[in-house]
């Protein structure tokens, strides 16, 4: 079978481009990367319960007779406190998946992986970045090593550093109190992807954007990227979700397929929205 990217890694971008758009697409552009801005600031702090399965078949393979069968299948059930924030440069988005059941059985060593991984005084900014990343994918199975299932990540074609770099087109899908339902496809159109493999291989991306017309608020996201070894689609819902104020992803689909034809599957769902608040406690010396 042919080999597969290490992982798929989502960076920043470092160049703009303005491209121009049809006037009808602009203004519900505009209104969904206003709704993508204030929606990136209002995100502050929030943790959810994630349910997540994963399901990994092999590729086909052809028994001694010369007869096709299935590749061997593989399946995994995590349950984990979800943590999305900001990246330190503010350029992405970084999620923490902190895992604390894996198939029904409590993960052992939850408290003093979080110390270590918070609390190391010497680890960089960067350092950090990328241990929390590893940390995330720590329970994943499959051959395909992926950092891009966060269920907000498509948001970031409509960032400001990235939104001129995409081909949009817009649709209105049905009429509504809300402006009507719009869908907005999209298409990079740059050779310094957002996503690109560990070995720095550029995947381009594509997808779509349902959005409310007159409030720009996204009800759902498709993205997809491919290269020549390895196909990748995530498809995510959001419903809202009154105790955070917010329209909150509910439910994520993903799927890779390898050339070989292996395949990886998952399905998250997202329940139990809270604030999460940092208490310090000081003792003060007499």
């Amino acid at each position: 079978m042919s080999s597969v990217p290490a992982a798929l890694l989502v960076v920043a971008a470092v160049s703009y481009h303005p491209a121009a758009q049809a006037p009808e697409a602009a203004v519900v552009i505009d209104k969904a990367a206003d709704y993508v801005a204030a929606y990136t600031r209002d995100f502050v702090g929030i943790v959810a319960e994630e349910s997540y399965r994963q399901e990994v078949r092999g590729a086909p393979e052809t028994d001694r007779r010369g007869f096709a069968t299935e590749g061997a299948r593989q399946t995994r059930d995590l349950k984990a406190d979800v943590l999305i924030v900001r990246a330190p440069a503010g350029d992405r988005w970084l999620q923490f998946r902190d895992v604390f059941e894996v198939d029904g059985r409590p993960v052992r060593d939850r408290v003093e992986r979080l110390a270590k991984l918070f609390l190391d005084p010497s680890a960089t900014a960067q350092q950090q970045v990328q241990s929390i990343a590893a940390e995330s994918a720590r329970y994943n199975i499959g051959a395909v090593a992926r950092t891009l299932n966060l269920p907000v990540m498509a948001l970031m074609v409509l960032e400001p550093e990235n939104r001129p770099w995409f081909s949009f087109t817009a649709r209105k899908r049905r009429d509504s109190p809300q402006g009507g339902l719009w869908e907005l496809e999209y298409r990079e159109q740059r050779g310094n992807t957002m996503i690109r493999t560990s070995l720095g291989k550029t995947m381009p991306a594509r997808g779509k954007v349902v959005v409310e017309g007159a409030t720009g608020r996204i009800l759902s996201t498709e993205l997809a990227t491919d290269d020549d070894s390895l196909r990748a689609q995530i498809e995510v819902t959001y419903g809202d979700e009154p105790t955070v104020g917010l329209y909150m992803p509910r439910e994520m689909r993903e799927k890779y397929v390898t050339r070989g034809g292996a395949t990886t599957e998952g399905r998250a769902t997202y329940t139990k929205f809270r604030r999460y608040q940092v208490t310090v406690d000081q003792t003060l010396k007499k």
